[in-house]
C-alpha cells in the first residue's frame, strides 16, 4: 500500500502551515499514559505552540524554543513559566523542520508526546496526506559565522560555516551489534524522508530495568523501539534501514536544531550526541552574536524541485547490517 501518491514543492523561501487538522492517538514512550494530539494550522510568526488541553487556564501554552527547554532523561523538553510542560518532541519537531513547517498550534491532552512507532515517520506521512500551505511571509535562518563547540567527556558536538546543514556522525557502543557506526547527512526533505524518517529510537535491554526503577521508558516495547540484548536485535522484523541507530541518533539532531525557531545552517561534526549536548550546542551558539548571523532565505533553482516523498511501504526490507 503506498501511503503518499502526492508531490509537493520545497518550498524553503516562505513560511509554511498545515492545510487541515490532523489527530494522532497513542501512549507516550516513558510515562505510559494514553494521549490524543491534534496538529492545526497557524497563522505567519506563530511558530511551534504546545498546548496542553488537559489544563484548564490561560497559561497551558509552550512555545519550542530554546529558551523553554528544561532538563530531562533521554528526551526533548520543555516548560513554560507556570510550569506547564510537554515531553519528548524530538521526532515531531524533526518532521517539522525537515517538511518546512513554521507555524502549528499542536494540542495535547497529556504532558508526552505519542511515541507512535518511534521515529518520525507517521508524522511525515500525514502531514503530507493533508497538505502543506504556504503562507505570504519570508523565512528567516540562522546561519553560523565561526567555529562553536560543547564537549561532555569525550562526547562533542561542534559547528562551522557552511551554504546548508550538514551532519557527520558518529556513534560506539562496544560490545553491541551497533558498534561504531558512523553517517554524513545532508538536509533536505527528499534525505529526511528517505533516509531517517523511519529510523526508530533504540535502547539497549540491560538499560531497560534501569529507565523502569526511574520512572522511564513504562511506556516502550518492541513496536515503538528497537532492543538491542548484545549482538542480537530483539524486534521480530530486525532493522528497517541500514544503519538505523546512528540516524536515529541524526534525526534527534535535526528536530533537536529546530529549537531555534528557525532553520539551522552549518556543518555540524560530533560524536556520541544527545539531547542534553544537542541544547548546549544551541545556547552556545546563542551566547557570542559573532557566532551567527539571521537572514531571509534566498531563492533557489532547488525551491521548484519535486520528488516522490514516501516510499511503498511493502518496498522497505528488514536490515541487519549495521556496521
Amino acid at each position: 500500500m503506498n501511503y503518499v501518491n502526492e508531490l509537493v514543492i520545497d518550498n524553503k523561501c516562505k513560511q509554511s502551515t498545515l492545510k487541515d487538522k490532523i489527530l494522532f492517538t497513542g501512549v507516550g514512550v516513558h510515562n505510559g499514559r494514553a494521549v490524543t494530539m491534534s496538529l492545526e494550522p497557524a497563522n505567519v510568526d506563530t511558530g511551534i505552540i504546545f498546548k496542553r488541553t488537559d489544563i484548564n487556564n490561560c497559561n497551558n501554552e509552550v512555545k519550542a524554543i530554546i529558551q523553554n527547554v528544561v532538563n530531562s532523561s533521554l528526551c526533548t523538553k520543555i516548560s513554560n513559566a507556570k510550569g506547564v510542560s510537554v515531553s519528548t518532541i524530538e521526532h515531531i519537531m524533526a518532521a517539522f523542520s525537515a517538511l518546512n513547517i513554521d507555524n502549528v498550534i499542536v494540542k495535547i491532552n497529556a504532558p508526552e508526546l505519542p511515541a507512535l512507532d518511534g521515529s518520525s515517520y507517521e508524522y511525515v506521512k500525514k502531514i503530507i496526506n493533508v497538505g502543506i500551505k504556504t503562507q505570504n511571509k519570508k523565512r528567516k535562518v540562522l546561519k553560523i559565522l565561526k567555529k562553536v563547540e560543547v564537549k561532555n567527556g569525550d562526547r562533542f558536538i561542534s559547528i562551522t560555516p557552511s551554504d546548508d546543514l550538514s551532519i557527520n556522525i558518529s556513534i560506539n557502543y562496544p560490545e553491541t551489534i551497533i558498534g561504531h557506526s558512523e553517517y554524513f547527512y545532508t538536509h533536505s526533505q527528499h534525505n529526511f524522508i528517505n533516509n531517517l524518517s523511519m529510523a526508530r529510537t533504540y535502547t539497549l535491554y540491560e538499560d531497560i530495568e534501569k529507565m523502569r526503577t526511574a520512572g522511564l521508558a513504562i511506556g516502550g516495547n518492541l513496536n515503538n523501539a528497537i532492543v538491542v540484548d548484545k549482538y542480537k536485535i530483539l524486534n521480530p522484523n530486525g532493522l528497517r534501514l541500514e544503519k538505523e541507530f546512528v540516524k536515529h541518533k541524526t534525526l534527534d539532531c535535526v528536530g533537536d536544531f529546530y529549537l531555534l525557531g528557525m532553520p539551522l545552517i552549518g556543518n555540524i561534526n560530533c560524536f556520541a550526541p544527545g539531547h542534553n549536548l544537542n541544547q548546549k550546542l544551541i545556547k552556545e551558539i546563542l551566547k557570542y552574536k559573532d557566532n551567527y548571523k539571521i537572514e531571509y532565505i534566498k531563492s533557489d533553482s532547488n525551491s521548484d524541485n519535486f520528488f516522490d516523498l514516501v516510499k511503498d511501504e511493502n518496498s522497505s526490507q528488514n536490515i541487519t547490517n549495521v556496521a
